[in-house]
C-alpha cells in the first residue's frame, strides 16, 4: 500500500511529530508521493522554474536518503496523523555547498493542505529540534521574496531576516530572503554590559506581566539585586547561564541552570529565570530558548540526567513546556499568593536531557 494512500510509519522512521503531523524519515518507496508533491505547478507559482521533472525527482529522493544516512538528518515526508497520507516534504539538511556549514529549513506542502496552518507547525517543530540537537550549525532559510505566505512562516517559527542572497541555482531570479534563526549560547561570567542587558529584559519582562520572581512590576534596582546573586552562583561555579541573541546581537531570551554538585541531587539541574523579550512573543522563541538550554546542559552538564523547573499556574507556559518535552510532576494547590483573593498553585515540571520517558520508581 503506498503512503499516500494511509500507509503507518513504522516507529523506527519516526522523527518528529506535532499535533497534527508525523514527520519520518524517507524510503525508496517514497517516490511516487515525492514526484506527485514535487511536479505540482500550484506549488512552484513563486519560482516556476525551479520545479523539477519526475527524473530529478528520483535523484533528489536519493539525495535525502543520503543525507540521513551521512549526517542523521534531512528531509522527510509529512503524513497527516489522522490519515497517514503524505501531504509534504520538510526539513533540515546540512548545506556545506553555500558558505560555512548550516542547516537549510525546507518545507513544502500540497497544495491541497495550503492555508491550513501546517506550515507553521512543521517549521515550529523543526527548528525548535535544531536548537536542541545540533546547536553547532545555524539555521537558515531562503524564501522568494514575493512569496508572502512561506516569509511567514519562517518569521513565526522565530527566524529573522539577515539580507538577501542569490540563489545559486538560479542566478537570474530576483535574490532571495535570507533568515536565520537566533542562537543559545553559554555565558561564563557577567561583565557590565551584559548585566545591563539582561537588567533590561528582565524588567521589561516584568512590566509585561511575566512571572519571573517577581509580581508585577519591581523597581530595577530589586531586580538588580536579585541578578546579582544569580551572577554570584555564576562565580562559584553552581550555575549556568544560556542568553539567547537574534542574528543583529539583540538579547531576546535568557535562563539560568542551577545545579547542586553533591548527592543526591548531583544528577539533576534547575531551570531558574527562563525568558523571552516581550517584543518578540508569539513568534516560536520560548520554544527555541528551552530547547537550546536543553543543549547547554548537555554540553556543559554532561552529568545531569533529569531537568527540574517550577511556575505559577494561570500564565500558560506549561503549555510552552510540554512541547518541548517537559512533564507535570506535581502541584501544590493555592500555595502561591499574589495578593488579595489571587491565589495560585505552584507547578513542579521536569524531563529527561536524553528525552526518554520519565518513570517513577513507585516507593513509599
Amino acid at each position: 500500500m503506498a503512503a499516500s494512500e494511509g500507509r503507518a510509519p513504522g516507529v523506527d522512521d519516526v522523527w518528529l511529530t506535532t499535533s497534527r503531523l508525523v514527520l519520518r524519515r524517507p524510503r525508496a518507496d517514497d517516490l511516487d508521493d515525492y514526484i506527485r508533491l514535487h511536479t505540482d505547478p500550484r506549488t512552484y507559482r513563486h519560482k516556476p522554474a525551479s520545479m523539477p521533472s519526475p527524473a530529478r525527482c528520483e535523484e533528489r529522493l536519493a539525495h535525502d536518503l543520503a543525507s540521513w544516512q551521512g549526517e542523521g538528518v534531512g528531509y522527510v515526508a509529512v503524513q497527516a496523523r489522522d490519515s497517514g497520507r503524505v501531504i509534504g516534504w520538510a526539513g533540515l539538511r546540512v548545506e556545506r555547498d553555500y558558505g560555512p556549514a548550516h542547516l537549510n529549513l525546507y518545507f513544502r506542502l500540497g497544495a491541497e493542505s495550503h492555508g491550513l496552518g501546517y506550515g507553521r507547525e512543521i517549521a515550529r517543530a523543526l527548528v525548535a529540534w535544531a536548537a536542541e540537537h545540533r546547536p553547532d550549525l545555524p539555521v537558515t532559510a531562503m524564501v522568494a521574496p514575493v512569496n508572502a505566505a512561506s516569509l511567514a512562516t519562517c518569521r513565526a517559527a522565530g527566524l529573522f531576516e539577515v539580507g538577501r542572497r542569490v540563489h545559486p541555482l538560479y542566478p537570474d531570479d530576483e535574490p532571495d530572503v535570507l533568515l536565520a534563526l537566533p542562537a543559545v549560547r553559554v555565558v561564563r561570567h557577567l561583565d557590565e554590559e551584559l548585566r545591563e542587558e539582561l537588567l533590561d529584559l528582565w524588567v521589561a519582562v516584568n512590566a509585561s506581566g511575566g512571572a519571573v520572581g517577581f509580581v508585577g512590576s519591581a523597581p530595577r534596582q530589586q531586580v538588580a539585586a536579585r541578578l546579582d546573586a544569580h551572577a554570584a552562583s555564576l562565580v562559584a561555579g553552581e550555575s549556568v547561564l544560556g542568553v539567547m541573541r537574534d542574528p543583529d546581537g539583540v538579547l531576546r531570551g535568557m535562563g539560568f541552570w542551577h545545579r547542586v554538585d553533591r548527592l543526591p541531587l548531583s544528577r539533576t539541574a534547575t531551570l531558574l529565570r527562563c525568558m523571552v523579550d516581550p517584543k518578540v512573543r508569539g513568534r516560536n522563541l520560548g520554544r527555541v530558548l528551552v530547547a537550546g538550554l536543553v543543549a547547554v546542559v548537555r554540553a556543559e552538564l554532561p552529568d545531569v540526567e533529569v531537568l527540574r523547573l517550577d511556575y505559577r499556574s494561570g500564565t500558560g507556559v506549561g503549555r510552552l513546556y510540554e512541547s518541548c518535552g517537559w512533564s507535570e510532576v506535581g502541584r501544590i494547590p493555592r500555595s502561591l499568593w499574589l495578593g488579595g483573593d489571587d491565589y495560585r498553585d505552584d507547578v513542579e515540571m521536569a524531563r529527561r536531557v536524553d528525552g526518554g520517558p520519565l518513570v517513577f520508581d513507585g516507593r513509599h
